[in-house]
């Protein structure tokens, strides 16, 4: 190919400014079971146990889990329930080569591991008291199995010291290399009803790598159990220590970090809409004529949207209702230094500002508004990524949705997959672009993730398109890591040691500077792709990102493998590569939400 598009220019100079000690990208933590509803307790549990805002939870199907890719991001694998047969070599060979962590909830995959933990009683709606370290017969749900080490005779043996003697001190697993790996048993927690053990751990021995099993329900609120016999009650009783005990286990035997949540409510925000009167007031009729706001209130999905002019009381804000202030400003967030640097004629002229919000992206979700609105929050409860993953937003980050109206029969409609691209070139060009930060090693890693150093993640995008007649309503999700300092590092730290390294004064990026820094450059880059200068896109975009003559493997349409040379992406986006026979191909993720470079694969040939 002779396009500019396939000839990526020679990479900046940059300085490594990383400050130490920093995490490369958001832990991910991994949830399989068989039932959807459990794997929704499971993620409960889990975000009342742990830190806010530090690792990214997704729930993975079966076909998910039998990718290649999530094993190397995952720091912890929860299973619930009962475990496919092809998946079982999946888990143990992550588990064999050290990877990360796993957590058994109620899982037959016990057996997997313990084979003489094949047996199984059948014990439904059983109510047992677990004591674990200093919490002493605390009521659990037992799972409706009741594994425990194969007895002798034909009968189940309730002799406990029968039952500890059956358990061995290791256990040896192979990996996918046919590799061994001996695992050393621990033996922690125990629950009395009968003389049944059970609660175990397994400890690697090479990699401090461990495995938690629990056969009563840690992860399952009392309000799922049905009520009888007084059970709910006990269980509500104990639902304090029981996530206690929880946050033990991925504390102390899985190494995560975990913080006891404040029984108090999120306290949600009052959203104000910034920007020229009349534009505000024409978007508002234009809402009304069509039929989507009544009684000024802009109902979309589960959220509602109150407008609110002078002297009207607003609603209470909550998680579902966000009333909009018309004619205030907000004391957080500058409207001064926010329009004085911005110089756009549309991207970013209408804000709904709110300091607290649910979802930046659930306030303009499905709607047809206006070109160039954007939210922005400066903390969200319940951000949503790619592919409906967690968007981690800790306070101190950037967040904002820009929704653009694109004609489809323009060039970009037609192309709607590189406004993706767009959008981590505006952020990334914006920064470097300032005074002193021209050399800051701030990249792109295709498609939308934002790197400093070359490893570590500081931000991303995510789409949402809509297609309304003849155009397409893109919501552009970004942020990145501005003053928060977890999960990996952020921008202000980075060009702080910039800063310090080149004995220059450099001033931290405010949001308000930030913000109109993007949406100035996102506009710019709109125009260019509008007035046919396509080349000029690219030359800018290949000065950013990470992937010059890198080498991936890619999966071929017969499964086969190959080892190609990047060479750059083509109109629509995808990757171009050569093989070593000189072939260029496109290639494409294959639909994995960890890597999007890992698990490349090649549909076609390039001609």
């Amino acid at each position: 190919m002779s396009s500019i598009r396939s000839l990526p220019s020679t990479p900046r100079r940059t300085v490594c400014s990383t400050p130490v000690n920093s995490s490369t990208k958001p832990p991910n933590i991994i949830i399989f079971s068989d039932s959807p509803s459990a794997s929704e307790c499971v993620k409960a549990a889990l975000e009342l146990t742990l830190v806010n805002d530090r690792y990214v939870i997704h729930k993975l199907t079966f076909a998910e889990m039998l990718s290649t890719t999530w094993p190397d991001d995952a720091i912890l694998v929860v299973i619930h329930g009962n475990v496919p047969a092809p998946f079982k070599p999946v888990v143990m060979n992550y588990l064999a080569k050290g990877s990360g962590s796993l957590l058994c909830l109620c899982s037959d995959f016990l057996g997997s591991i313990l084979p003489m933990f094949h047996t199984a009683e059948v014990r439904p709606n059983e109510l047992v008291h677990c004591s674990y370290k200093s919490w002493k017969h605390v009521p659990l749900m037992h799972h409706v199995f009741c594994y425990q080490p194969t007895p002798s005779d034909a009968k189940f043996s309730y002799d406990e010291q029968v039952s500890l003697r059956a358990i061995p001190e290791s256990v040896v697993i192979k990996d996918s290399d046919s590799k061994s790996h001996k695992l050393k048993m621990t033996f922690w927690g125990s629950k009395k009803h009968g003389k049944r053990q059970v609660c175990f751990s397994l400890y690697s021995l090479m990699w401090l790598q461990k495995v938690v099993f629990s056969q009563v329900h840690l992860e399952t609120a009392p309000d799922q159990f049905e009520d009888t016999d007084n059970k709910r009650e006990a269980l509500t009783n104990s639902d304090k220590a029981r996530l206690e005990i929880l946050s033990d286990v991925l504390c102390s035997h899985l190494e995560l970090k975990c913080a006891p949540k404040k029984s108090s409510s999120i306290g949600y925000s009052l959203g104000y809409f910034l920007g020229n009167h009349e534009a505000k007031l024409e978007l508002i009729e234009k809402l009304k004529e069509d039929k989507k706001i009544e009684n000024n209130v802009l109902t979309n999905g589960l959220m509602k949207m109150k407008f609110c002019g002078k002297g009207v009381t607003p609603p209470p804000p909550s998680e579902s209702m966000l009333p909009i202030l018309i004619h205030s400003c907000p004391e957080s967030f500058s409207t001064v230094e926010y329009y004085e640097n911005l110089k756009t004629e549309s991207i970013g002229r209408l804000v709904i500002f709110s300091e607290v919000m649910s979802s930046c992206l659930s306030v303009i979700d499905n709607l047809n508004l206006v070109h160039g609105l954007a939210v922005i929050p400066f903390y969200q409860t319940k951000g949503v990524g790619r592919s409906g993953n967690t968007w981690l937003s800790p306070k101190g980050s950037a967040m904002f949705t820009i929704q653009v109206h694109i004609p489809l029969k323009s060039y970009l409609g037609q192309h709607l997959s590189i406004l993706q691209f767009i959008a981590t070139l505006a952020i990334v060009a914006s920064i470097c672009e300032l005074p002193n930060l021209e050399d800051l090693d701030v990249g792109i890693k295709w498609p939308n993730d934002i790197y400093v150093n070359k490893s570590t993640k500081m931000g991303g995008v995510a789409l949402k398109t809509t297609i309304f007649g003849d155009k397409a309503v893109v919501n552009m999700g970004c942020g990145i890591n501005l003053n928060n300092k977890e999960p990996t590092v952020c921008l202000n730290d980075v060009i702080t040691s910039l800063s310090k390294e080149k004995n220059v004064k450099i001033p931290r990026l405010s949001f308000e500077k930030y913000f109109s820094g993007v949406f100035n450059k996102m506009e710019q880059i709109i125009n260019i792709f509008n007035e046919g200068r396509t080349d000029e896109f690219y030359r800018s975009y290949y000065q950013y990102w990470l992937h010059s003559d890198a080498e991936v493997k890619v999966t071929n349409e017969d499964k086969s493998t190959q080892l190609v040379k990047i060479t750059g992406i083509d109109e629509f986006g995808f990757l171009t590569a050569e093989t070593a026979k000189g072939v260029t191909i496109t290639v494409q993720p294959d639909g994995n939400s960890f890597d999007m470079m890992a698990g490349l694969i090649s549909p076609k040939l390039s001609q």
